[in-house]
């Protein structure tokens, strides 16, 4: 049988098999506590489900969407925008998405051709460089180092590099290091990018989830002319991850592009669903500082543990998860099976997100603080 030879680049979904070994280890009787997968165990707020509800209740519900999505959602996410971040769009500037996963890979055939190369960050959510084998372009990957705050160094760009390359993805706050970004950093590489014609996305599906009271960042405040793009999800702060609902913001070219190849390759998402993220923006600012005081105690709870058990960890305070080093005289790998044999713990090896996260895990924050402290203080004090 002949097979895209595009695909013996690309391994398993790492969180796939993690899932599929969580299963056998339950099977067997044993006791798991799952801290790997960005899944949240928080309630859906009652408002969402209901206009879910609802939406069923409408006429023509159960019929195509419009290919762009529907225009009461796309209103709420301008109203949003403007709200939050100061930044006005029009319906032209805002495409609703099956997630914002389904959004990182088709901007790649949207921007790039077979062969181009794109910028990516490492260590990284694993999509962007899948999406970009299965597209059949170049991913260059610039290392993301804790001396540097986890913000790339774009001055380590090889020129030639600089001068082809078509597409750089940034995440901030980032997964998987919860590294948070700044209004500097956003200033030069939307200079950088504009200066090279590189178009710039940021997958800012972790934009809300901050401390406790701090102001989040969009990259669009600091794009001014809307040369480029911004990915959101509903699924981390409203907990709708098994909705598949997200959306791009930006320049409307690129929208247009991107929902050229959508269109042709899905015909949008559920309506009802769409209603659902609706109700979902229409909750106020309180809800939000809510979903963040959860992480932010959970956050304190673990690295408070890590810190007991001599574990190292990196305190981004962005996202819900934890970067930690891997205790010396282990490799990754050793010490993540320790952690599920004697503990029942899982976590997500750092190599998962490149090679340079060879000597680190990652924790996530979606389990309860009981859940939490109970899984953390069985480990031992490493030395």
């Amino acid at each position: 049988m002949k097979i895209n030879n595009r695909m013996n680049t690309i391994k398993e979904y790492h969180f796939k098999k993690i899932e599929e070994n969580k299963k056998v280890l339950i099977n067997q009787g044993k006791e798991i506590i799952d801290l790997s997968i960005g899944d949240p165990d928080l309630p859906v707020e009652k408002s969402i489900v209901q206009a879910l509800e609802d939406a069923l209740c409408t006429k023509n519900y159960n019929n195509y969407p419009p290919y762009d999505g529907i225009i009461q959602l796309k209103d709420e996410i301008i109203n949003y925008y403007k709200q939050v971040f100061n930044v006005f769009l029009v319906r032209e500037e805002v495409l609703i998405l099956i997630g914002s996963k389904e959004g990182i890979s088709n901007i790649i055939p949207a921007v790039c051709d077979f062969g181009d190369t794109l910028i990516m960050p490492e260590p990284a959510y694993p999509v962007y460089e899948t999406c970009s084998r299965l597209w059949g372009t170049e991913p260059y990957t610039i290392p993301l180092k804790e001396s540097h705050g986890y913000l790339p160094d774009l001055s380590a760009i090889p020129d030639n590099i600089r001068r082809k390359a078509k597409l750089f993805f940034i995440n901030y706050p980032n997964n998987p290091t919860g590294a948070i970004a700044n209004n500097y950093f956003y200033k030069y590489i939307v200079n950088y990018c504009t200066d090279n014609d590189i178009v710039l996305c940021n997958d800012g599906a972790y934009n809300e989830i901050i401390m406790e009271k701090r102001q989040p960042l969009s990259l669009l405040q600091f794009d001014p002319d809307k040369k480029f793009i911004e990915f959101g999800s509903f699924s981390k702060t409203y907990n709708m991850t098994g909705f598949r609902i997200g959306y791009v913001v930006g320049n409307r070219n690129i929208i247009d592009a991107i929902c050229k190849v959508k269109s042709n390759l899905d015909s949008g998402q559920f309506i009802p669903i769409q209603l659902a993220a609706v109700a979902a923006l229409k909750l106020d600012r309180d809800y939000v500082d809510r979903v963040r005081k959860v992480y932010d105690k959970r956050r304190e709870i673990a690295i408070s543990i890590l810190n007991e058990k001599n574990i190292k960890v990196f305190n981004g305070g962005g996202t819900f998860y934890i970067w930690c080093k891997v205790p010396h005289n282990y490799t990754t790998d050793e010490f993540c099976e320790e952690l599920l044999d004697q503990n029942g713990l899982i976590v997500t090896p750092g190599y998962c997100f490149g090679n340079s996260g060879y000597g680190y895990f990652r924790i996530s924050l979606t389990k309860s603080c009981g859940e939490i402290k109970k899984a953390l203080k069985k480990l031992k004090k490493y030395e």
